[in-house]
């Protein structure tokens, strides 16, 4: 077989030489015969000298013809497929001639020119010659025919094969493809390095991008890794070179030799032991900006995982730690932001600690922009992790110190609320949740919230403006911390009146008051011994100013009843410390009456000017009103005159009334009919003309003036609501309204059921979902109709569903019935509110 190969290759380049125009089919499958003969011959092998020189010489003449017309003509054809043709048998040629070069010197040059060419090609996997691409890459790399190019002093075109290896490799390339390129370029590297070779290979280990550019970085990786021996010189000399004198360096490199330190010490760190040290002198330099640049190089470094870079460069790191205290601003930013990925990499460290106390000091540094970002920092550990950093009291400590001085600044007017303080504490809020510190609990952070967190002097406008801006931050998860809190305050506060009233005569009862309240405490065991000793106390005076303070709603007047009270009893008194945090949690102290005034004065004026913080202040009104509702006392016209405005935030301030009627009516006395008198209409046009959230909570409201002529005032409504049905006026609100009236009132809503069913039956449920009923529309992609069912249904529904104290008393077989037949007909209902 191999005689009758060496036969045809030396026919076709024969064949090839005589023909000058042959036409491209022809010559096509021409090349085709030469590449699968070529395929066919293997290289000498045998061990005899004289056998093998007569193989090396029939492989000489065998394809002299087609090595002659190659150079003599078919390099420079231009037809792509024929071009690839050649290059496949120049391949062969090589391959089994290896490894003596087949072609004189003179015609190397053109001959590489042409598999470059090629090369630069292998990028499309999609091509259907891909893979005879690829066949070339890998014979050229097992015979190591690319030194050649060095061999006749080739260097721009060694260059050129570097830059098209790098432009054309890609992600999605087998590793088999990648495999062979990095051979072909470390065997170049190996035979003869040069800083030119190495600036390419530099250049694409910075590159940014994804896609080719990911590849290209990849492959630089591994050409480092694979020659660093080579390049280590090289490397260690332009790099050093820039860190002591980057202006008499002549390379456009120079620009990016921190991010190239960083790269090389990811995939080649011993190849920099020599450089790293170095970086101490930018750290010291006097140029500002050359030590920014080094901080944030060296923070980098020290953040990468498992690599211990501050213990192994000790002296390094002590010079990074300056940092922190550095004369210029600037660098002490830049050292903070190092501090979280730092921390991070190595929690346990001994250096890690040290970077913490040095983000401790700048917590109280002298300028604003430092202190801003050591706060954006603890609270960014803070979040990551409860126990990195805020857990510890030193460090919370001082992050409540930054607070105060920033409330401080805020009200002085030397600077403006600021999300990144006011992270502060929601990050404290969110202790809560760490079930491994007690020092955190809901118990202890009520006196972090009511003592700690504002300074003594501060005004409570200013307090109630650092909380709504506050409340615009805050997750569900911190409401629910913040409620929780609030909640725990109020228990206490209802219990403690509860054992005021009965001190003197149900000792069981007062007993198991006891334990409710002292599980309120930090430690609940030594609270309920106190409760006992309090309890043997003789002087009346004490449980006196406790119930004063459980009454009074200011929290002005409540902190100093509070202080004439512990002056009273005096701190040598042997229960004073309880009696001091008893009279904290009984007093008002996180949130009084007059919070509630410049919440409402706020929306009032909406001073602040955003949707953003108008929602946030309405949200933390409820949020205060639904667990101390007393605190609107004497703010009652204020929340009408912002309810008959209209605005947006109406459901929320709504529900405010809902949820405060009950205890302010009580108060009010011959005044809570005038209120009365003046809020229903407005509540009344609500129920026919506003939302259906806002209907449910005005109806939720008239029902909580429990006592004014409830019945009545049902039954009037109940009237004007029918006739709003049938007029078919905002019929969505007007049913949700009736459903909310059969909660509360049976006998008002039973003297119209006939109407309202008879209506519902007949306009809604018995109307196709086709057919349009009145101008309601809905832009959630149900129909009018097939809402208007909904809203129907659930208005039916709403009768079997009444309120505490409230007893139905229709028959729920008709419902039941209504429902079957609906299902029966294959109504569908989508979610509705």
């Amino acid at each position: 077989m191999t005689e009758s190969a060496f036969q045809l290759v030396s026919e076709i380049g024969t064949q090839l030489g005589r023909q000058t125009r042959s036409g491209k089919d022809s010559l096509l499958k021409s090349l085709k015969q030469a590449a699968n003969a070529l395929s066919e011959i293997e290289q000498p092998s045998t061990s005899e000298a004289a056998r093998k020189l007569e193989a090396i010489k029939n492989l000489k003449v065998s394809t002299k013809p087609l090595r002659k017309a190659i150079v003599h003509g078919l390099l420079q054809h231009k037809d792509k497929e024929v071009r690839l043709l050649v290059a496949i048998c120049i391949s062969e040629i090589f391959r089994v001639m290896a490894p003596e070069p087949p072609f004189v010197d003179k015609y190397l040059r053109d001959i590489f020119k042409l598999i470059v060419s090629i090369f630069a090609e292998l990028a499309d996997t999609a091509s259907p010659h891909f893979s005879r691409r690829v066949k070339i890459l890998e014979t050229i790399a097992r015979c190591n025919c690319c030194v050649i190019m060095l061999d006749i002093d080739s260097n721009e075109l060694v260059l050129e094969t570097f830059n098209t290896f790098f432009s054309v490799v890609r992600e999605n390339h087998q590793r088999s493809l990648i495999n062979h390129i990095i051979s072909i370029m470390t065997r170049i590297i190996n035979e003869e390095d040069s800083q030119t070779l190495l600036d390419v290979i530099l250049r694409n280990l910075v590159k940014d991008g994804k896609g080719a550019s990911c590849a290209s970085y990849q492959l630089a990786v591994s050409i480092i890794q694979n020659c660093a021996e080579k390049l280590e010189p090289f490397i260690c000399g332009f790099l050093t070179n820039c860190i002591l004198d980057r202006d008499a360096v002549e390379n456009e490199l120079k620009e990016f030799y921190h991010e190239i330190i960083f790269q090389i010490f990811q995939c080649a760190p011993q190849m920099l032991l020599a450089v790293i040290p170095n970086l101490t002198h930018e750290l010291l330099t006097d140029q500002v900006d050359v030590r920014i640049k080094a901080v944030n190089l060296v923070g980098k470094l020290f953040a990468l995982p498992k690599r211990h870079v501050a213990q192994h460069y000790r002296d390094l790191f002590l010079e990074f730690l300056k940092r922190f205290s550095d004369k210029s601003v600037e660098v002490r930013v830049s050292a903070l932001q190092c501090v979280k990925a730092f921390y991070m990499a190595n929690p346990s460290g001994a250096e890690s600690h040290e970077v913490i106390t040095a983000l401790e000091d700048r917590l109280l540094d002298f300028d604003d922009k430092v202190r801003t970002q050591a706060v954006i920092v603890a609270c960014d550990l803070a979040q990551s992790n409860l126990k990195l950093i805020i857990v510890r009291k030193k460090a919370f400590h001082k992050l409540i110190e930054v607070y105060r001085d920033y409330c401080n600044k805020c009200s002085e007017g030397h600077m403006t609320i600021s999300d990144h303080f006011e992270q502060i504490p929601c990050k404290i809020l969110m202790l809560c949740f760490d079930k491994d510190c007690k020092e955190f609990r809901s118990q202890n952070m009520e006196l972090v919230l009511a003592e700690d967190l504002f300074p003594v002097l501060l005004s409570v406008v200013e307090r109630t403006r650092h909380w709504i801006h506050l409340f615009s931050l805050f997750t569900p998860l911190h409401v629910k911390a913040l409620n929780s809190i609030l909640s725990q305050k109020r228990r206490l506060q209802k219990e403690m009146q509860s054992y005021l009233a009965l001190r003197e005569k149900e000792k069981k009862r007062i007993k198991t008051s006891f334990m409710k309240m002292a599980a309120l405490f930090p430690d609940p065991s030594k609270a309920e011994d106190s409760f006992h000793k309090l309890n043997q106390m003789k002087d009346n005076n004490v449980f006196n100013s406790l119930a004063l303070l459980l009454d009074e709603l200011k929290i002005v007047d409540a902190q100093t009843i509070r202080d004439k009270f512990l002056k009273t009893v005096g701190d040598r008194h042997p229960h004073f410390e309880f009696l001091s945090s008893l009279s904290s949690k009984c007093s008002h102290n996180i949130f009084g009456s007059e919070h509630i005034q410049c919440i409402l004065e706020h929306l009032s004026g909406n001073r602040y000017g955003t949707k953003l913080l108008e929602a946030s202040s309405a949200k933390l009104l409820l949020a205060i009103i639904s667990i101390f509702p007393s605190l609107l006392r004497g703010s009652e016209a204020q929340l009408r005159m912002l309810i008959e405005e209209n605005r947006k935030i109406n459901d929320k301030l709504i529900e405010v009334l809902a949820k405060a009627a009950p205890h302010i009516s009580v108060k009010l006395s011959h005044n809570v009919f005038a209120l009365y008198s003046d809020i229903y209409p407005i509540l009344e046009r609500v129920c026919r003309e506003g939302s259906r959230i806002e209907a449910k909570f005005s109806v939720a409201a008239i029902a909580a003036f429990g006592g004014v002529s409830e019945q009545f005032v049902f039954s009037k409504l109940c009237e004007d609501l029918v006739v709003s049905l049938h007029a078919g006026q905002n019929i969505p609100t007007v049913l949700q309204s009736l459903g909310c009236v059969a909660q509360y009132s049976v006998s008002a809503f039973e003297a119209q059921d006939g109407e309202i069913t008879s209506y519902i039956y007949e306009k809604i449920f018995r109307v196709d979902s086709s057919d349009n009923i009145n101008s309601y529309n809905d832009a959630f992609g149900c129909t009018s109709s097939c809402k208007l069912k909904i809203y129907g249904l659930k208005t039916l529904v709403k009768r079997f569903l009444p309120h505490q104290g409230t007893h139905a008393r229709w028959q729920i077989n008709e419902l039941l019935d209504i429902l079957s037949n609906m299902l029966q007909k294959g109504d569908a209902f989508d979610d509705s509110n």
